[in-house]
């Protein structure tokens, strides 16, 4: 299921909720939302969308569920400049993608590729 996931888009609440996963390695709802500032229920829903997808695992602990991701960060980031350049978007997409990519989740050379090839593009 993880491998299917990977080619899955994630949208930009998803991206941001797996930023905080990847750097915590693991949260409850009630985490997530403190760190969000949105509602519990709004963020079950997000991670059940996760979940659906394979990004994340849902594990009891005790008396709270603590969400981990299964999607590795690398792998998001790949898959993301693939779906850019490969122009496989997801239909009523603006052409960018719904992936969030922040310059520094990218080597500054990758970016100015990056950047360089999305020009190209635009021109022709």
């Amino acid at each position: 299921m993880a491998e299917k996931s990977a080619h899955q888009s994630l949208t930009e609440d998803e991206n941001h909720a797996m930023r905080i996963l990847w750097d915590r390695g693991g949260a409850s709802v009630g985490e997530l939302a403190m760190a969000t500032q949105r509602p519990a229920g709004e963020l079950l829903n997000l991670l059940r969308g996760l979940r659906n997808k394979g990004a994340v695992s849902r594990h009891q602990t005790g008396r709270d569920v603590i969400y981990r991701p299964r999607l590795n960060r690398e792998t998001a980031r790949t898959h993301a400049l693939g779906r850019l350049l490969s122009g496989d978007q997801p239909a009523g997409s603006n052409g960018l993608g719904v992936v969030v990519l922040r310059e520094s989740d990218i080597d500054p050379k990758d970016w100015a590729d990056l950047q360089a090839e999305i020009a190209e593009r635009r021109k022709g």
